[in-house]
């Protein structure tokens, strides 16, 4: 079935895009306001940039910027560019694994039989594609981010201390022939998707506790 890979008009500034976007902020939305306004692209040739960047995994369907986006602002940023790749280009690395190395011509021949476009289409998809390509690192992948199960498995003092419904033992104080009492601590986390959140939690507690 053919695929209908995403092509740019014109490539001329997609590294200038590229680069702009690294050293620019994350909108809470990139819209095309955003490529002409802030990163200073106003040409029709560059709005269809915004459907490249949801094909990479960069953009959520409505524009959102994702974790992929702020993976390519870091030092990871070109292999999140191959990782974007490999996933929305993936019928071009299906047929051939390392097309990234492939001459324009060897290219253009696999994209025009995934595809099943015309010469003029398929050359701008072809040419697209080659485009990010040479945006992209091949010999690394971005670094995996830590879940939430992850943080707390990075204090397991904590994390016994905070299981709730843990009856409090009371133990006798050898030296006093008094009881000693121990407590235990209930933690009411935050809802958030974002990890640092409670391993910051996490390690201040640590920090008082210990």
């Amino acid at each position: 079935m053919p695929v209908d890979l995403p092509y740019m008009p014109s490539v001329a500034n997609v590294p200038a895009i590229f680069d702009k976007i690294k050293g620019a902020g994350t909108p809470p939305k990139f819209t095309h306001d955003f490529l002409k306004t802030n990163l200073g692209f106003g040409s029709s040739n560059d709005r269809s940039v915004i459907k490249i960047l949801r094909s990479l995994g960069f953009l959520t369907a409505d524009g959102v910027p994702t974790q992929r986006y702020n993976d390519f602002k870091g030092t990871q940023g070109k292999a999140a560019v191959a990782e974007g790749l490999r996933e929305g280009w993936s019928e071009l690395f299906l047929s051939d694994q390392k097309i990234y190395e492939k001459s324009a011509a060897d290219i253009l021949a696999t994209v025009k039989g995934v595809s099943g476009a015309g010469d003029a289409v398929a050359r701008k998809m072809a040419t697209t594609f080659k485009a990010l390509c040479d945006q992209a690192s091949w010999n690394s992948r971005p670094q995996q981010h830590g879940t939430i199960e992850d943080a707390e498995r990075e204090s397991p003092e904590v994390g016994e201390q905070s299981r709730p419904g843990q009856q409090a033992p009371i133990l006798p104080d050898s030296s006093s022939g008094l009881l000693r009492l121990h407590h235990d601590i209930h933690l009411h986390l935050p809802p958030t998707s974002d990890v640092s959140v409670y391993r910051a939690i996490f390690q201040a507690l640590k920090m008082e506790l210990m």
